[in-house]
């Protein structure tokens, strides 16, 4: 079954005009305004620096973290005019803070890129604050300092939260921050999320005031809130549920977004010798400046072996945009969500893992444990990586060009040995 964006999900109860959600759950108070139905805003002192406006800081960011070895340099790119000046850059964890020298600056198309070097090589999770002439920013869980990194290393795959809703007899939100438990005492290296973090459309968060739905910047807040206690370099996109708009929401998803995320909606990082290339999918798909921006990182990493997240595989019909990446780059990996059903299967030598929904308490551990295998599910997958050769329709004429060059050559060799 497909999830679409529509008054009632899979598996939620269906009521009648007569019928009120109190009367499914009687302890629930349905009206809702703001998190603190799920948790104590004030005694939960980083939901404050999680649920902040996305401000200069472009990379890194809570969704999308950098993971540096001891003595690796910190590339940091933030927004600011060329006469910004005095820039400070500090790394916040518990009980712990450390200035980050700058070793290098460069303004390019209105960005500033930074080279920095932390002056304490002390592993932990950082928060990444920035002061300059022009402002400030901070950034929660953006960069993970570590002594080394080493095969094997371990990641965990979860999808479609979906914070806040009511699926059959519990609550959405109560059973995940119980699985987020579960993943931290994991300790993976990473968490990769693909998309759904929010509900959106939902019948039972109403404003007690107005009467509206629940506001999906609330939802979106809850959400980051929820991933930030996993204490784990978090990379996450989004699905259709963050971006594809209902007239249930008050408030735009889109825009919500962008102010909580920033402006990319696709991500690229490396591991060892593993590459992540990562985009945020809903039912419009990316336009064209960012389908190209992912074509392009794919063709610079396609000797490399490769995992490719994604909601699920937008536009619907047999032109998705996920498809299309994997029918034109080898990828090794291929993690998605959406459909609320568990999947694991191999196709053209693509290890496909389409992931349940967290609120099902399903997540997925993966093991790397090398260049070319992993683990998953007490099972071992081999890699051959072989060189991206096109098969799209389009470079076909590239390939007829280059047989038809190679049978002038023959017929000319032929005609010199007579």
């Amino acid at each position: 079954m497909f999830l679409t964006v529509s008054l009632i999900l899979p598996h939620q109860n269906i009521l009648s005009k007569q019928e009120k959600p109190e009367d499914y759950y009687p302890s629930f108070n349905y009206f809702a305004n703001s998190p603190t139905e799920f948790f104590n805003e004030t005694q939960n002192p980083r939901y404050t620096l999680v649920a902040r406006f996305f401000g200069m800081i472009q990379y890194p960011n809570k969704a999308n973290p950098s993971i540096i070895v001891f003595n690796e340099k910190l590339n940091i790119i933030t927004t600011g005019s060329s006469n910004a000046s005095d820039w400070n850059f500090t790394l916040h964890k518990t009980n712990s803070s450390q200035i980050l020298n700058i070793i290098s600056s460069d303004y390019v198309d209105e960005k500033w890129y930074f080279e920095t070097l932390p002056t304490q090589m002390e592993e932990g999770l950082y928060d990444l604050q920035l002061n300059c002439s022009e402002g400030s920013d901070y950034q929660t869980h953006a960069v993970k300092i570590i002594e080394e990194k080493t095969y094997p290393f371990t990641f965990v795959h979860i999808s479609d939260p979906h914070f806040p809703s009511y699926y059959s007899d519990f609550n959405t939100s109560d059973v995940n921050l119980e699985e987020l438990a579960k993943i931290k005492a994991l300790n993976p290296d990473f968490v990769i999320v693909t998309g759904d973090l929010i509900q959106g459309p939902t019948l039972y968060f109403l404003n007690p005031v107005t009467g509206e739905h629940m506001r999906g910047e609330i939802q979106l807040r809850l959400g980051l809130w929820a991933l930030d206690t996993l204490d784990l370099p978090v990379y996450y996109i989004h699905g259709n549920h963050e971006f594809s708009q209902s007239n249930m929401i008050p408030d735009t998803l889109e825009v919500n977004w962008y102010n909580y995320l920033g402006p990319i909606r696709y991500q690229n990082f490396t591991y060892l010798d593993w590459t992540m290339v990562g985009f945020g999918s809903s039912f419009e798909g990316l336009d064209s400046e960012e389908f190209q921006e992912v074509n392009q990182i794919l063709t610079q990493n396609s000797d490399e072996a490769t995992i490719l997240y994604y909601h699920y595989d937008f536009p619907l019909g047999d032109h998705g945009q996920a498809s299309s990446f994997l029918r034109r780059f080898p990828v090794e990996v291929a993690l998605y969500g959406h459909v609320h059903e568990e999947d694991l299967y191999l196709d053209g030598g693509t290890l496909y893992h389409r992931q349940e929904p967290l609120f099902n308490r399903g997540f997925t551990q993966f093991t790397i444990l090398n260049e070319t295998s992993l683990s998953v599910d007490s099972q071992t997958y081999n890699f051959e990586l072989v060189p991206n050769i096109p098969t799209n329709h389009s470079n076909y004429a590239y390939l007829f060009a280059f047989l038809a060059v190679l049978t002038l050559a023959v017929r000319k060799k032929k005609r010199l040995k007579q």
